[in-house]
């Protein structure tokens, strides 16, 4: 049997990839990357709504347990209540409004205190962009001075779309304004039973579905 010295060769596949093959690599890895995008993506926006709800309703909270508070500071006047609210339009709007006399004066400056009497009133005003906001007045006082709540006041709650008020008297009788001024049996100088304030903000991702806020105030007041 004749052995060659020569020393036997391996022959390797040197070829490298080919075009097709690249760009199928190509294809895949856009597809994935598109995957981890759109995931990345849904997630941030869930994120972000979640952050936008919980603003709007940590702001529509503050808002109705301030308007609670000072319903519930409601004082008499000399022998009666002061209350009145009405409907204003503005624009293609309407909304309510609510001015009384409560014990609830809030003091911003350090040589003032909190806790006084004052004349208080929640209203709406439209925005230089087009919106619409909850303001806040309050005038300390020795007597009422509702018919002077003409300033801005103090914005409470922003992109405000209805501001709703409902009273109800001892009978159980609603109403959809209250004057403590007029001659009615069932309102002169006398406070409401419960007050229910329905306060609606706009929804940015869909105007369809507002957001509803409801809360009942009990008045512990009586003439």
């Amino acid at each position: 049997m004749i052995m060659s010295d020569r020393p036997s060769v391996h022959h390797q596949d040197s070829r490298g990839f080919t075009l097709l093959e690249i760009l199928i690599a190509i294809f895949i890895l856009g597809i994935v990357l598109s995957t981890i995008y759109a995931a990345y993506s849904g997630t941030l926006t869930v994120i972000r709504d979640l952050e936008d709800d919980s603003r709007i309703y940590a702001m529509a909270r503050i808002t109705l347990d301030r308007m609670s508070g000072d319903l519930s500071s409601l004082q008499r006047f000399g022998d009666a209540f002061v209350l009145q609210s009405e409907k204003s339009r503005i624009g293609n709007r309407e909304f309510g409004s609510i001015s009384f006399w409560s014990a609830a004066h809030l003091a911003f400056e350090e040589e003032l205190l909190s806790g006084y009497p004052a004349s208080i009133a929640y209203f709406v005003k439209e925005d230089k962009d087009g919106g619409f906001s909850l303001r806040r007045s309050d005038i300390a006082g020795a007597a009422p001075a509702l018919d002077k709540q003409t300033g801005d006041g103090i914005i409470i709650c922003e992109n405000v779309q209805a501001l709703n008020l409902m009273f109800y008297d001892e009978g159980g009788q609603y109403y959809d304004s209250w004057d403590t001024a007029s001659s009615s049996a069932s309102q002169q100088g006398k406070p409401p039973v419960l007050v229910q304030i329905e306060l609606i903000l706009k929804n940015a991702r869909d105007a369809e579905k507002p957001y509803k806020f409801i809360t009942r105030v009990f008045l512990p007041v009586r003439k």
